[in-house]
Formats: C-alpha cells, sequence, structure tokens
C-alpha cells in the first residue's frame, strides 16, 4: 500500500485491547445513559461534550426555526423537573426516578386535573405491564406523561392529580457533531449515529459510544479513503446537515448508520436500498470469514437517518449492523432498554465488526497485472515450492476436491498451498479491472490475506496498483 508521510496507510496497524475498550465502554453507558437527552437542549449537549472527552470531533450549532427543505429546527426544550401528586400529596411518578416518565418535549403545566383529564395525557403498555413505555410530541405542542401499566391500574379512578412540568420551549439551537477524516482517494464515506434519545440503552446510547470509540481508532493511522463521522439528532437533525451540507454530501460514496450495536440477542444488518453496493458487499465478507450467522433485513423506508441519506437528491447508500435492531426486540422504545438489557461486550464485538467491514472498504484495491501473457515462472521469485507435483491423490483422501489436495504443501517449504492458490487467483484476475473484494467472493480467501499476498507479488514487480477509475495509483 502507497505511504504517505512515511507511514502505511493500513488499517491493519491497529493494535487494540479489546477488554480495555470494554471496560471503557461499560464505564461510558453507565456515565451517561441518566441524561435526558432529545433533539434539541441541555442533555444532548452534555452528551457530546462527554463523548468529545474520548473522541475529537466538532460540536456545532444551527439556530431555531432555521428551515431546513420541508422542515424548520425547533425551538429548544429543555426540563427541570416532573411530576405527578395524587390526593394526599403522595408522589406516584416521579421524573427524577426516570427521564422516560416524560412525553418528550412537553410543555409547561403546574394544575390540579381530574383522572378522567389525566388519563388523556397517560400512556402504557399493557403487553409490558412493568416498562415505561418512550414518547415524544416534537412538532405537536402538548404535555403527557408515561408510567407502567402496573402504575396505571393502581390510580384512583374517581380522584384528583396534581400534575407538574417544569419545561421551558425557547429559541436555542439544534446541537450536534462531526469531524471528517481526511484520506489519499477522492472516495468518502459516511459514518453517522443520533444523540437524541434519553435513557434508552440499546436504542441508542449504545450507537453513539460505538461513534466516538471508532472516531478515536480511526484517527489514530492513516487511510486511503475519507470518512464523515456525524452525530445528530435522529431525523431533524439528519435533514439539517444534508441541507447545510448539500455539496459534499452528494458526493459521499456509501456509508452506515449506527445503532443498536449492544443488545443480547444475534447480529444483524439492514441492507443499503441498492442491496449490492460496495458496503453491502464489505459487510457480508466480513460475517462470511468470521463464520458468523446475521439476519439480513432488507432496505425499508421505515428505520433512521439512512431515509434521509438515500434520499433522490443524495441517493447514499447506507448500510446498518446491529445487535437486537431497533424494531425487532420486545424492550424496544421501553425503559427495559436499560444497562441490564445490553453489555458492553456486545458493544465492542460490534465495533470490530465495523471496524473489519471498514477495513475490506481500505484494501479492496485494483491491480492491474504486469505480465499477462502467460502463467509465471514463481519458482525463479521463491513464489513456489521447492517440490513439485504434491497433490494427495484421490485414494488416500477422497472426500477433499483436487483443489484443495494439490496444495497440502510439506512444511518445509516457503510458501504455503494457501498462499500458492492466492498467488495464482491473484495473477489470473487482476486485470486493471477486478478488485480484491471481486476475487475473494470469487474465491473465499480472506480479503486480508489476498491484500498481504498482493503487496508481496507488487514488490516483486508482477502488480501494479491502480486508482478506482483504472488509473496507475498515486
Amino acid at each position: 500500500m502507497k505511504r504517505r508521510n512515511g507511514q502505511e496507510t493500513d488499517i491493519t496497524q491497529l493494535k487494540i485491547d479489546w477488554d480495555k475498550l470494554s471496560k471503557e465502554a461499560d464505564g461510558l453507558l453507565q456515565e451517561l445513559f441518566p441524561i435526558c437527552r432529545s433533539i434539541t437542549g441541555n442533555g444532548t449537549r452534555k452528551t457530546l461534550e462527554k463523548l468529545r472527552e474520548i473522541a475529537q470531533f466538532d460540536i456545532k450549532e444551527i439556530p431555531s426555526n432555521t428551515v431546513c427543505y420541508d422542515w424548520a429546527v425547533p425551538e429548544e426544550w429543555n426540563i427541570v423537573d416532573a411530576f405527578i401528586k395524587d390526593s394526599k400529596g403522595n408522589k406516584i411518578v416521579d421524573f427524577s426516578e426516570s427521564n422516560l416518565h416524560i412525553v418528550n418535549y412537553s410543555v409547561p403545566i403546574d394544575k390540579i386535573i381530574p383522572f378522567c383529564e389525566l388519563e388523556e395525557h397517560l400512556h402504557y403498555l399493557p403487553e409490558l405491564p412493568n416498562s415505561i413505555p418512550y414518547r415524544t410530541s416534537y412538532y405537536h405542542r402538548d404535555w403527557g406523561f408515561c408510567i407502567t401499566y402496573e402504575q396505571y391500574q393502581q390510580l384512583d379512578k374517581s380522584g384528583e392529580y396534581h400534575v407538574v412540568i417544569d419545561s421551558t420551549h425557547t429559541e436555542g439551537v439544534l446541537t450536534y457533531g462531526e469531524t471528517r477524516i481526511e484520506g489519499e482517494t477522492d472516495r468518502e464515506y459516511l459514518i453517522s449515529t443520533y444523540c437524541c434519545h434519553p435513557s434508552l440503552a440499546n436504542d441508542n446510547l449504545s450507537g453513539q459510544i460505538l461513534w466516538a470509540l471508532l472516531i478515536r481508532e480511526l484517527k489514530s493511522i492513516k487511510t486511503r479513503h475519507s470518512y464523515r463521522f456525524v452525530i445528530v439528532p435522529e431525523s431533524i437533525g439528519a435533514i439539517a446537515y444534508l441541507c447545510h451540507n448539500e455539496e459534499s454530501m452528494k458526493r459521499i460514496d456509501g456509508g452506515f448508520v449506527l445503532t443498536t450495536v449492544a443488545g443480547p440477542g444475534g447480529f444483524g444488518y439492514k441492507n443499503t436500498y441498492l442491496g449490492n453496493h460496495l458496503i453491502d458487499r464489505v459487510v457480508q465478507r466480513t460475517f462470511d470469514e468470521l463464520n458468523v450467522s446475521y439476519i439480513a433485513y432488507p432496505f425499508d423506508i421505515r428505520g433512521s437517518d439512512e431515509k434521509h441519506y438515500s434520499a433522490p437528491y443524495f441517493r447514499i447508500p447506507v448500510g446498518t449492523i446491529s445487535k437486537d435492531k431497533y424494531f425487532e426486540y420486545d424492550y424496544y422504545h421501553t425503559s427495559l432498554d436499560n444497562l441490564d438489557f445490553v453489555k458492553s461486550k456486545n458493544l465492542i464485538e460490534t465495533l470490530r465488526l465495523y471496524l473489519l467491514a471498514i477495513e475490506k472498504l481500505e484494501i479492496n484495491v485494483i491491480y492491474e497485472n504486469l505480465n499477462p501473457y502467460c502463467g509465471l515462472m514463481l519458482r525463479k521469485r521463491n513464489l513456489y515450492p521447492k517440490i513439485g507435483g504434491q497433490i494427495v491423490q484421490k485414494v488416500a483422501d477422497t472426500k477433499t476436491s483436487h483443489l484443495e489436495r494439490e496444495y497440502k504443501i510439506s512444511d518445509n517449504d516457503s510458501i504455503c498451498g494457501s498462499e500458492l492458490d492466492m498467488i495464482g487467483w491473484l495473477m489470473f484476475c487482476s486485470d486493471g479491472h477486478t478488485s480484491v473484494l471481486d476475487i475473494s467472493e470469487k474465491t473465499k480467501h480472506p480479503m486480508r490475506s489476498l491484500f498481504e499476498t498482493a503487496r508481496k507479488l507488487e514488490a516483486h514487480g508482477l502488480l501494479k496498483e491502480l486508482n478506482y477509475s483504472g488509473s496507475e495509483a498515486i
């Protein structure tokens, strides 16, 4: 791979202490979980400031009422306290116990009302009687409380209640974060997440923490491609970001939305709107090479910010690797999506998958065979076994294909059978159009192994690296 400032551009440089990273992620989960985040306000700012302690990125603002395409940035919302007291003065619902108790963006109220009026503003889940649902009212001025169904059943239906919500709607700002890692090529990938949900651990505190850790890891090396990291309030934040960065975003080649990455269930992958884009292919190869089973979800406009990034004007192919995908787990958008539900080790396992997928973007090189006329004399370059013809006869191994039997080479040789097979395929396929990913998909050899073998062949003057337009790499 080419060098820049004397340092190789190679994601395989990363040396990660996974156990240490898991402990760090656990501490961040514990610290950030209680914060009441929303699409604007102090909770979101506090979260971004904390994440900036572990990863370098810029925090920016867009004023309230700024028009962004068909939308406008809403007024800033902040909340101090909220509760419901019964007729005896007992506090029966308390925002300080769970910030999910309040409908996000509720208007202020301080009055005594009968149960029949209160009931119109209560939200609960009979199917999960001990959980508090998550509800919002961003663009409709209203107020409300979210309670467990068990709490609802205990309410005195003939009583009166003192309802207090100490909140404000003011001219303020929408706060978001961004940074860009500059690469060598003209390819740029988006890595986005959202920071608006309050105390919901998998959706999406887990994605925010993974986003920050991923920035830190990628900024520690030189990258071939550029990576634009964006953390925004879901929907309105992505829309506002697109509106304010229109030309830059139109040049994005693809990307990921990081969300729901730390649950106890299986891995999943939501495809880009194309379904067979480079992003989809590197993720599939990552799962296949690790022999990890996963649930493949087709693209759907119901989801996160991929529907905005992939809109007709931008058409950015965006995929999502998840662990307990949004919509798909029982505790989604409830208080049971808590710190008991997620595990930091699951978050770090998903981080590893993202790093391996990004590595494949980095090493997906196109080579040209510099001696394309026939098969090469590899032995004179010490790229062939000392003794030829070492095929294991079929009678000695009836269950193995002839290709596998042919490359069972003696341990005394300087080259192994797998590498010999990769050399053959690389020299055969490197026509200036076929990428390392293409060859990996065809042969099932790991991409990194193919790439490292290709670099060895390049050092022998047998291959030449090209850029994505088919020209010689700079």
